[in-house]
C-alpha cells in the first residue's frame, strides 16, 4: 500500500513538472519579440527543473524530459533532435543533483557556501554541457548552422545561466520553509514590489535601467533585511515578469540589446539578493551565537555562584558548628554537675523532693538555654524568599549573640553602637549573613596578628539619606596593595589556614545583588574598616 502510494506521488510529481516546464516556457516565449527556443531571453523552465531535481531526486528526470520535448517539437523542431535535447537537458538535473550530493551542498542553502556552491555549479557545469550538447545536436539535425552556432550557445547559455539563478533558489527556498512562511505577508510584499514597478514605468517613462535599479535595490535589500533572502527571490520573480511586459528601459534598444539589457538587470537584482541575504543571514546568525553564548556563560555564572554560595554557606556552618559546641560546652558541664549531684545524693539516701525539684529546675534552665542556641542558629540559616520588615539591631544583636561566646573565647571585644534605631525592608537574614562574613573576617585578623586589646567596632548612623553600618578592627588594616582585591571570588590571605576566599566576595554579592546596596572598604588608623550602605528609601528611623 505504501509502495503504491510512493509510486502514485511520484507520477504526481513528474506530471506537475512537466507541466510546469512546458508552461513556463510557452509564457515567456509569448511575452518576448522573437518566439524562439534559442534566445538570450531569461529561460525559467531551467530553474524550475533544477529546483525539483535537487529538491525531490534524480527520479524527476521524466517531467524534465517529457517538458522539454514539448517545448521543443511544438516549436518545430523534428522528433529526433527534441529527443536528444530533451535527454541532454534530463541528464543536466541528474549531474546537479550528483554534485551536489559530491560536495556536501544543502538544499536548504542556508550556509554561504550551498549558495556559492550552487551558482558555481550552474555557471561553469550545468550550462556549459547543455548549451554545448544542445547546440551541437541541433546542428547536426541541420536545425542550427556552422555561422549561428556560437550565438546560440551563447544564447542558450545565457538565457539558461540567469533562469536558473532566478527561479532556482526561489523555489527550493520556497520548498524547504513554505511551513515557516507568512504565505499572506509573503505575497502581500511581492505583489505591492510588482505595483510599485510598474506604476514607475508607467508615470514616469524610465528608459535607463540604472535608474531603475536606484529605485527598486534599495527595496529589495531592505524585505531582504526585515524579512529574509526568501521574499527577495520571490520580489526578484515579480519583477522580471513586470519587465517583460515590453514597458520601462528595455524596449528602445534591438531586440537582442533589450533582452542582454534585461538579463543583466535581473542578473544584478540577483546578485545584490543574494549578497545581501548572506550578510544579514550571517549577522542574524552571529547575533543568535553571540546570545546563545551570553545565555550559556550568564547560567554559568549563575551555577558558580551558586556553587560559591554553598561553598560559603558550608564554611560559615563549619563555624557556626564550632560556636555551637562552644555555647552548648557551659550548660553541658552544669549538666554533669547536676547528674553527679543527684547520684552522690541517692547513695547518701539524702534525695528528697527538694533536691528533686532543685535537679528539674536547673536542668530545665540549660536543656532550654541549649534549646534556644539553636533556635536561634536555625532561624539565622533560614532561607528567605520574600522581603519583609527587620530592626536593624535585632539583626546585628541576633549575630552577636551566636559569636559572642566563641569571641570572648579568644578576648575579643565586640562593641554594638546604635544611637538610634531603623526599621528597614527587605531580607535580614541575607544581611546578617553579610556582617557576620565581616565579623568573622575581622576575628582571623585580630588572633592571626596576636593583637593584644582585640576590638571590633559596630555602628549605624545615617549619612546623605542611607543608612551605613559600619564594621571596623584594630587589627591594623588590609595591605594596600591587595585592599582591592579583597571582594575577587577566591582570593584569601589565609591559605595556610584553608581560607576558602569566598567569605568577602559572597558579601559583596549578598550586598549589591540581592539587597540592592552598596559596601565599601578602606584603612583607618587602627585597622580595616567595612562599609555597608543600605538605601534610606528602604529604612525609617524609629523614635
Amino acid at each position: 500500500m505504501k509502495e503504491n502510494n510512493r509510486q502514485i506521488y511520484d507520477i504526481a510529481i513528474i506530471t506537475v513538472l512537466a507541466l510546469l516546464y512546458f508552461l513556463a516556457s510557452q509564457i515567456r516565449f509569448e511575452s518576448t519579440i522573437k518566439n524562439e527556443i534559442i534566445s538570450a531571453v531569461i529561460f525559467p523552465s531551467e530553474g524550475i527543473a533544477l529546483a525539483f531535481a535537487l529538491f525531490f531526486g534524480k527520479k524527476v528526470w521524466p517531467g524534465i524530459f517529457i517538458g522539454q520535448f514539448m517545448i521543443a517539437y511544438g516549436n518545430g523542431i523534428e522528433i529526433i533532435p527534441s529527443i536528444f535535447v530533451s535527454s541532454i537537458n534530463s541528464i543536466e538535473a541528474i549531474i546537479a543533483v550528483t554534485l551536489f550530493n559530491k560536495f556536501n551542498l544543502n538544499k536548504n542553502l542556508e550556509e554561504f557556501r550551498d549558495i556559492i556552491g550552487l551558482l558555481l555549479i550552474i555557471f561553469f557545469i550545468l550550462q556549459p554541457f547543455s548549451a554545448i550538447m544542445s547546440n551541437l545536436s541541433l546542428y547536426y539535425f541541420d536545425v542550427i548552422t556552422k555561422d549561428d552556432m556560437l550565438t546560440s550557445i551563447f544564447s542558450w547559455w545565457f538565457g539558461n545561466v540567469i533562469g536558473q539563478f532566478l527561479y532556482t533558489p526561489f523555489l527550493l527556498t520556497l520548498f524547504n520553509h513554505y511551513k515557516n512562511l507568512n504565505i499572506k505577508d509573503y505575497l502581500f510584499n511581492g505583489i505591492i514590489f510588482g505595483v510599485y514597478i510598474y506604476f514607475l514605468l508607467n508615470t514616469f517613462n524610465i528608459s535607463s535601467p540604472l535608474l531603475l535599479l536606484c529605485l527598486t535595490l534599495p527595496i529589495l535589500i531592505y524585505v531582504v533585511y526585515k524579512r529574509n533572502i526568501a521574499y527577495g527571490f520571490f520580489m526578484n520573480v515579480i519583477a522580471s515578469h513586470i519587465l517583460s511586459l515590453n514597458i520601462g528601459p528595455f524596449i528602445y534598444q534591438s531586440g537582442s540589446i533589450n533582452i542582454i539589457d534585461y538579463n543583466l538587470y535581473i542578473l544584478t537584482t540577483i546578485i545584490v539578493v543574494f549578497s545581501a541575504g548572506m550578510i544579514f543571514e550571517n549577522q542574524k546568525k552571529q547575533e543568535e551565537w553571540l546570545q546563545q553564548i551570553i545565555k550559556r556563560e550568564v547560567r554559568k555564572n549563575r551555577e558558580q555562584q551558586l556553587l560559591m554560595l554553598q561553598q560559603n554557606r558550608l564554611a560559615q556552618m563549619g563555624e557556626i558548628i564550632s560556636m555551637i559546641a562552644h555555647q552548648w560546652r557551659q550548660p553541658i558541664n552544669n549538666l554533669a554537675l547536676l547528674h553527679q549531684l543527684i547520684v552522690s545524693k541517692y547513695k547518701k539516701n539524702s534525695l528528697d523532693d527538694k533536691m528533686i525539684e532543685y535537679f528539674k529546675t536547673n536542668a530545665k534552665q540549660q536543656i532550654n538555654m541549649m534549646s534556644n542556641t539553636i533556635d536561634d542558629f536555625r532561624n539565622f540559616f533560614k532561607p528567605q524568599e520574600n522581603k519583609k520588615e527587620y530592626y536593624i539591631d535585632e539583626v546585628i544583636e541576633n549575630i552577636l549573640n551566636i559569636v559572642r561566646q566563641l569571641y570572648s573565647r579568644h578576648n575579643i571585644k565586640i562593641s554594638n553602637i546604635q544611637k538610634t534605631k531603623y526599621k528597614c525592608f527587605g531580607y535580614p537574614n541575607s544581611l546578617g549573613h553579610a556582617i557576620l562574613n565581616i565579623i568573622n573576617n575581622a576575628k582571623d585578623a585580630l588572633i592571626e596578628k596576636n593583637v593584644t586589646e582585640k576590638k571590633i567596632t559596630i555602628t549605624v548612623d545615617e549619612k546623605d539619606g542611607d543608612i551605613t553600618i559600619t564594621i571596623s578592627d584594630n587589627a591594623g588594616g588590609i595591605p594596600e596593595d591587595i585592599i582591592d582585591k579583597v571582594f575577587d571570588p577566591y582570593f584569601s590571605t589565609k591559605n595556610e589556614k584553608n581560607g576558602t576566599g569566598l567569605g568577602l566576595y559572597m558579601t559583596r554579592m549578598i550586598i549589591t545583588e540581592h539587597m540592592n546596596s552598596k559596601i565599601f572598604v578602606h584603612n583607618s588608623s587602627e585597622g580595616a574598616v567595612f562599609s555597608i550602605i543600605l538605601k534610606g528609601d528602604l529604612c525609617e528611623k524609629i523614635k
